[in-house]
């Protein structure tokens, strides 16, 4: 048995047409860099107040940064970054938890001195 070459040129194969369902879908954020951005702007945002009396004296200012990671949450949820804005929110909640705790063992700690 004998194979001949092929006798007329093949034309290229063509790239396929994307199917709607393979349009990748836009990033809507991730819940780790939600809460690390409320620690953050936590973090930052009172060392900033602390360090800098006046702010705190006249404008309350130690309600700025949990303010700031409120309004900074709505902008993300509003923009499409849900998981983001649910993470700065989540972010929020844990601080509240560590700074209840720490209420709590300080508590815990002075109830033993009369």
């Amino acid at each position: 048995m004998r194979l001949e070459p092929p006798t007329s040129v093949a034309s290229p194969p063509q790239a396929p047409t994307p199917m709607p369902g393979n349009i990748p879908e836009p990033s809507t954020g991730s819940l780790a860099a939600g809460v690390g951005l409320a620690w953050l702007v936590m973090v930052v945002g009172e060392a900033l107040v602390l360090f800098t009396g006046s702010l705190a004296a006249i404008l309350g200012g130690i309600w700025l940064p949990p303010l700031a990671v409120i309004v900074w949450a709505v902008v993300l949820l509003n923009r499409g970054k849900s998981r983001t804005g649910k993470g700065m929110f989540l972010g929020l909640l844990s601080i509240v938890a560590v700074l209840l705790l720490l209420v709590a063992a300080c508590f815990g700690l002075m109830s033993n001195y009369h």
